[in-house]
């Protein structure tokens, strides 16, 4: 077994949380990084897996030399490491690796369940998703309807289970499966998995959950005592779980996965080929992993899961459960700031604002630019969903002076807003120079606006301070 991580220490290990940035006023700052619900930090124990692991690198599928030994056991390793950090009774799930994060293991389930469940073509797709959750449900000829959620406009909370059992009720035997993420890559609100789940399944309706955005922060079950609850299909990126050099995730019931044609094929997940026929492996993950997986990324992804569980998700859940009331709590005490989602609801990292005075592309430049202060901007992938809370305040734009040729710009640099998204190496440091940095802005954002130059895309760009990236590596 590998090395447990240090008793208490895995919130302090990671990569780059003393990189200094020069800043546009000529001073340099450490850079607080605040964008995890993109791409957290990476993980040291992340780092020192593959240094361990690239000495003895070899391809899998051979047992023939030592290192392929050592490369086919490891990445056993890793296939059961994620079943057991998941709860997940390994008689009845397997894990697959995926190419391109959660997105390419989203696919794979819309295109086989498509394929398996033909007479059913409605997908139930919650309207908080990111485009990962939501545009590969729009193929194969199935009717996408979006499920409300509770509250409206810019207080829109989770999954209405009222609307969704309605939905249920009304495409009775049509519903092939619900779609949805653990928790909104935006607003950060949690949505109520088990209760979802559960409603799905009574209704003979499959469940595919993104948890991209809550397996680094919160404990994540598939299966517990109630049959109805466990979870039939789940994704997650390994760059999400401080691995960025690690694969997706697919986790899936084998009996459900027995139905789905459609997969990639080639070396790996056959048992045998001629020139006139072939035959799929019967044994998982095998029969899915067609080609050489990301092998050192995937070990690397298991050994960071087993030491964020060997840390504690109580821990986890409770120091940034913390961390986010505090944030939230001084956003709403800023002047002009207006913070999206509904307040009363669960919620966890990612948390979504504007400024009323400063455009969302302006107030992100200036926070990087000015302070080192690494935040998102714009729709984040979720266009629907940040849109619906916009629509009053892009309604209520007046465009009457602005000549059209410039109206689209203008627009751009009114839809979208300003995401702040904490991770296991945040602190109330980190909370406290954002707020400054905030009120400092508030103070002076008139002569800070001086200094840009609106962008049709939505975004500003700084009248003379760049970013030399060639410069920064070292190359």
């Amino acid at each position: 077994m590998p090395k447990p991580m240090p008793s208490g220490k895995f919130n302090q290990q990671f990569i780059g949380l003393d990189t200094h940035y020069s800043t546009a006023d000529g001073s340099r700052k450490r850079r607080v990084h605040m964008d995890g619900a993109a791409s957290p930090l990476a993980a040291q124990i992340a780092l020192d897996t593959i240094q361990e692991v690239l000495p003895h690198y070899s391809n899998t599928h051979s047992y023939v030399h030592t290192s392929a030994q050592i490369s086919t056991k490891a990445l056993s390793w890793a296939y059961a490491q994620i079943l057991d950090c998941l709860g997940a009774d390994p008689s009845q799930y397997t894990a697959i690796f995926t190419g391109s994060g959660s997105t390419s293991g989203i696919n794979r389930v819309a295109r086989g369940l498509a394929d398996a469940r033909p007479d059913r073509k409605v997908v139930l797709v919650s309207a908080l998703e990111h485009h990962a959750n939501d545009l590969p449900h729009r193929q194969f000829n199935n009717k996408v309807i979006h499920i409300p959620l509770q509250g409206e406009g810019a207080d829109q909370g989770p999954i209405d289970l009222v609307e969704l059992e309605k939905l249920l009720k009304q495409h009775k035997g049509k519903v092939n499966y619900v779609a949805f993420s653990s928790v909104s890559n935006v607003t950060g609100i949690i949505n109520p998995v088990r209760e979802i789940t559960r409603l799905a399944h009574e209704h003979d309706a499959l469940v595919l959950v993104d948890a991209a955005q809550s397996i680094a922060h919160q404990q994540t079950r598939l299966s517990d005592d109630d049959e109805l609850s466990e979870v039939d299909f789940l994704v997650f990126s390994g760059h999400k779980l401080y691995t960025p050099m690690a694969p997706g995730v697919l986790v899936a019931k084998r009996t459900l996965l027995e139905q789905l044609s459609g997969q990639d094929l080639g070396g790996g997940s056959v048992d045998d080929v001629s020139y006139y026929d072939y035959s799929l492996s019967t044994v998982y993950p095998n029969k899915e992993q067609s080609g050489t997986p990301n092998i050192v990324g995937a070990i690397a992804l298991a050994r960071v899961m087993q030491a964020l569980k060997e840390f504690g998700f109580e821990k986890i859940e409770a120091q940034e459960q913390d961390l986010y009331a505090e944030l939230n709590d001084a956003l709403l005490s800023i002047p002009h700031i207006r913070v999206y989602g509904d307040s009363k609801s669960l919620r966890i990292s990612a948390i979504a604002f504007n400024h009323e005075l400063i455009d969302h592309g302006l107030l992100a430049a200036i926070l990087n630019d000015y302070y080192a202060i690494a935040v998102r901007n714009e729709c984040f992938c979720a266009h629907p969903y940040v849109s619906s809370m916009l629509k009053q305040e892009l309604w209520e734009l007046d465009l009457s002076t602005i000549p059209e040729s410039k109206q689209t710009g203008y627009i751009n640099r009114k839809r979208g807003m300003v995401r702040v998204s904490t991770s296991l190496y945040n602190t109330s440091s980190d909370v406290d120079e954002l707020i400054k940095a905030l009120h400092e802005i508030n103070c002076n954002y008139e002569t800070l606006s001086e200094q840009y130059t609106p962008c049709d895309d939505g975004s500003y760009r700084h009248n003379s301070f760049t970013v030399d990236w060639r410069q920064q590596l070292n190359w």
